[in-house]
């Protein structure tokens, strides 16, 4: 599923972190929606021999843009976990039926589905991009300057 379909899974010569780790969901998650639920097929599973090669060139970018190991894998998992549970919810499909709801509520819920899953998605890959660039900010301020900042 993922072989075919998910074309940003390596680093390219032009990526910094922040606009691999953005291409990486972008692909990612239109290879999940490629297939009728494609979010709830990949759910819990694990890379397998053939995916530790890009497994590992993920890491190595990552590590060489200064992030620690740990933060490297975190931040994957953390957009990993992200795109699954969005494109989950969006295959899902469907309405139930709600309560009456406050203006505000309605509010909410009309502005979310207005925009649509696109808008959602972007808007939530930011916020985890925008919180790992402040996080390494703070492990730079304490354990100071490392390759790939800023």
């Amino acid at each position: 599923m993922l072989a075919e379909n998910h074309t940003h899974s390596v680093p390219r010569a032009d990526d910094d972190w922040r606009s691999f780790l953005i291409g990486n969901a972008r692909s990612f998650r239109q290879a999940l929606l490629a297939y009728r639920d494609g979010a709830r097929i990949h759910a819990g599973t694990r890379p397998g021999a053939p995916q530790m090669e890009t497994a590992d060139a993920q890491l190595r970018f990552l590590c060489e843009a200064g992030f620690s190991a740990g933060d490297a894998v975190n931040a994957l998992m953390t957009i990993s976990y992200f795109t699954v549970g969005a494109v989950l919810e969006e295959q899902a499909g469907g309405t139930v039926e709600q309560a009456p709801l406050s203006p505000l509520l309605r509010a909410a819920i009309d502005a979310f589905d207005e925009a649509g899953p696109d808008a959602a998605f972007e808007q939530g890959l930011a916020v985890i991009v925008d919180g790992l660039a402040k996080r390494r900010l703070v492990v730079r301020n304490v354990e100071g300057p490392r390759k790939g900042d800023d």
